[in-house]
């Protein structure tokens, strides 16, 4: 019987140092040179452009170039002033403000990294019709004035939520920049299944950075490598909560497997392939729509560069994203990665290498 990837308790604690990292977006360096040590310890061929995406490539001389892509930077918060008794204002990146009330923080620095908090006033009512909003809120860093705050930190330095990590019940993880620390981590598992396990196709791994703030790491990667398909490794709503929004979202559930999107920015003979091996493979999987018609994903960005590029989501199903609280499925990840070790042997067994819908 042919070895399946499980997601036992050597894949957690390997899943719990990507999750200790911190990498705000526009600030992904240490993920960067995480991602970098992960893919010289399988000997792939190691490169990183000017824009700071990473990749790791098995090149097999083969006819058919695949990206399987993941985004390394997290939602994070911007001090944009620092006031005169030294609290910080801020704007977020990807951060709603309620999501953020007394949240601890960590700051990332010249001087390295530094503690902090959300401050709020605890007596405020946020009414209507503002609601709360980013001038709400403050950061934290215990300073005595400006000028103290002056010497720890600088109007533009970035922080992300302190990361955290908790197993619920048997079969839940729940945590801080799952999105996309998730997809990272299926990267460096399934580079190190290829490495054992080689196949006859050019294999590009790829950490992209900016995700989070207009796909802007995606949208240059194809002018460094040429490619013939992606595969983009990132959560999804779940809608199995009490307000599921099934109605324009379709169904995503947890634990019910890997999610297969319908939208403008998947190409229908990827979806068509990936559907047909998780149904002969017998591989969990839903198909489901995605929160809008397109975007949200690097996918988006990677399909229309160059003379455009075949692109695939291989979604996650996560609860609470963009919060301090974000879950996901074991079993779901499980699946995510079955699939996506199934796709490439196909396409290595098969040598198809077009793409182009229409024409088989």
């Amino acid at each position: 019987m042919e070895q399946k990837w499980i997601f036992d308790d050597g894949a957690m604690t390997r899943f719990r140092n990507y999750m200790e990292i911190i990498s705000p977006s526009m600030e992904e360096v240490q993920m960067a040179s995480f991602l970098r040590k992960k893919f010289q310890e399988v000997r792939a061929q190691v490169r990183t452009d000017v824009m700071g995406n990473v990749y790791g490539s098995f090149n097999t001389d083969d006819n058919l170039n695949l990206g399987i892509i993941a985004h390394m930077d997290t939602v994070a918060v911007q001090v944009t002033n620092i006031l005169p008794n030294g609290f910080l204002q801020l704007r977020h990146i990807g951060l709603r403000p309620h999501t953020l009330l007394g949240q601890p923080m960590k700051v990332v620095t010249k001087q390295g990294i530094i503690n902090g908090v959300i401050g709020f006033d605890p007596t405020s009512q946020y009414g209507q019709p503002k609601g709360l909003i980013d001038e709400d809120l403050w950061m934290d860093i215990g300073a005595r004035d400006y000028k103290h705050a002056e010497s720890m930190v600088r109007v533009g330095d970035l922080a992300v939520l302190t990361p955290r990590i908790s197993e619920i019940g048997d079969d839940f993880i729940s945590g801080t920049a799952i999105d996309d620390r998730i997809g990272l981590f299926i990267i460096g598992e399934c580079m190190k299944w290829f490495a054992e396990n080689p196949v006859k196709v050019n294999l590009n791994f790829i950490g992209s950075v900016q995700e989070e703030v207009g796909l802007r790491g995606s949208s240059i990667i194809a002018s460094n490598t040429k490619l013939d398909a992606c595969i983009i490794l990132d959560v999804d709503y779940a809608t199995d909560t009490p307000t599921p929004h099934e109605n324009q979202m379709g169904k995503l559930y947890m634990g019910k497997g890997v999610g297969l999107h319908r939208k403008s920015d998947i190409n229908p003979v990827l979806l068509r392939l990936a559907t047909d091996i998780a149904e002969n493979e017998k591989i969990a999987h839903q198909i489901s729509l995605g929160r809008f018609i397109y975007g949200g994903t690097d996918s988006t960005a990677m399909q229309i560069q160059q003379t455009g590029i075949a692109t695939l989501n291989l979604s996650i199903p996560c609860r609470y994203m963009h919060s301090p609280i974000e879950m996901l499925h074991k079993k779901d990840v499980e699946s995510c990665v079955q699939l996506l070790i199934a796709i490439i042997n196909d396409l290595s067994r098969t040598k198809k290498n077009s793409f182009i819908p229409g024409i088989d």
